[in-house]
């Protein structure tokens, strides 16, 4: 929808076009992460002619430096541990928590740590990461 089609709706229909819009992010995003791991798995950036899935990510993709950097890391930590996708799907972790997770987790913590990680802001899953943690 563009920007004059919106002016047009209703509150309530407006909050709902938004409500579903961030839904179908959260499962394009689960999606597009599980995508970037296997190509990054198979290394099919390389016949393309680029040195890294990084590269890819930036040169054929046009994600910026920061995008790329988060999906590839989400998505070697999904390979690891798919139950990472499923919670970016159902919009119980956002990227960001996925990245903060990832150095954490093992086959032992996985389920407990994405538990408790759900729905939390960036700065709350980092002060809690920090209490359990500690350097």
């Amino acid at each position: 929808m563009y920007d004059h089609q919106l002016k047009q709706l209703r509150d309530s229909a407006l909050l709902r076009e938004l409500t579903v819009l961030v839904e179908q992010d959260r499962v394009n995003s689960a999606k597009l992460i599980a995508c970037i791991a296997e190509v990054d798995a198979r290394r099919l950036y390389r016949p393309a002619g680029y040195p890294s899935m990084y590269a890819y990510c930036l040169g054929e993709l046009r994600l910026s430096e920061d995008v790329a950097y988060k999906r590839i890391r989400a998505a070697r930590a999904a390979r690891q541990f798919p139950g990472l996708l499923r919670a970016v799907a159902r919009g119980r972790l956002h990227v960001s928590a996925v990245c903060l997770l990832a150095p954490h987790l093992t086959a032992g913590n996985a389920n407990e740590l994405i538990a408790a990680a759900t729905h939390r802001s960036r700065s709350d899953l980092e002060e809690f990461l920090a209490r359990r943690f500690p350097l």
